[in-house]
């Protein structure tokens, strides 16, 4: 049963000459749907879904396609897995056929459970997962070019970039509505990365300490970054125990087009 609903508007007579992809992003109880004038560089339509685990993802998206009033053919549709069943392997001992090994070790899988993977250029590695389960076949009839992917693999391609020419250790935060990933990198190399499911600010604080002393850090002076969707109150009780906090920049151009009229709906301190 779908709970909750929060939408932009519905797409009309788009421009013949557009090219118009559209991201879902797919949570256990969360849809996200994104579509954007990839020529124009504008944000068309946001939509986001909350509904129980009762709910069927292909109807949530079915519904979704059926209440579009244009029936173009997108240029491409890009499925973002969100969920903590994932692992990093290093490419060069990455073997196919042990794919579902990397998982069990540090996961509680299911015997239907599918295996996918991401190739990570930018530090040679592979992001093992788990995919929310929907017939993501059923999208080939809105767009010939459908791809997914977990969306750590972003995350990471990301502080990567950030990180190109730092020397030094920075821990990362990125807290999200339920999920809190951390990630340590240090020369530029990826040390750790691991998701958590939270509900208490209690809950985030108990995972970065358990991580600051798993990996040998000082709370008094080792970096930390937050990004993603927090509060006060948050940042708050993380400074209560880190004491050397800063809240990542973004690089975003708010007065983008692409954002001016939708920034109530998306968080710019997300990486």
């Amino acid at each position: 049963m779908v709970t909750g609903l929060k939408t932009t508007r519905k797409i009309n007579n788009l421009d013949s000459f557009s090219i118009i992809n559209l991201t879902i992003d797919i949570g256990y109880n969360e849809i996200r749907f994104i579509l954007y004038d990839n020529i124009e560089n504008i944000l068309l339509d946001y939509t986001d879904i909350t509904f129980e685990d009762s709910a069927s993802v292909e109807d949530i998206i079915s519904k979704y396609f059926d209440a579009k009033e244009d029936s173009t053919l997108l240029n491409l549709i890009t499925v973002n897995h969100y969920n903590s069943l994932h692992t990093i392997v290093p490419q060069a001992l990455f073997d196919k056929n042990n794919i579902k090994n990397y998982l069990k070790f540090n996961n509680s899988l299911l015997a239907n459970d599918e295996f996918l993977y991401d190739i990570i250029k930018i530090n040679e590695s592979i992001n093992v997962f788990v995919p929310i389960k929907f017939n993501i076949s059923n999208l080939q009839q809105y767009s010939k070019k459908v791809t997914q992917k977990h969306y750590t693999t972003d995350l990471i391609n990301e502080i990567h970039k950030i990180e190109k020419n730092n020397t030094n250790s920075n821990l990362y935060l990125n807290i999200n509505n339920s999920k809190i990933d951390i990630i340590l990198i240090s020369d530029n190399q990826l040390k750790f990365i691991n998701t958590f499911d939270y509900s208490t600010n209690e809950d985030i604080v108990y995972y970065v300490l358990f991580c600051f002393e798993q990996l040998n850090l000082n709370p008094e002076n080792s970096p930390v970054v937050i990004a993603g969707d927090f509060n006060e109150s948050t940042y708050n009780m993380i400074f209560k125990y880190i004491r050397n906090v800063s809240i990542y920049e973004s690089k975003i151009d708010l007065n983008h087009k692409f954002y001016l009229n939708f920034k109530h709906k998306l968080t710019y301190n997300s990486l």
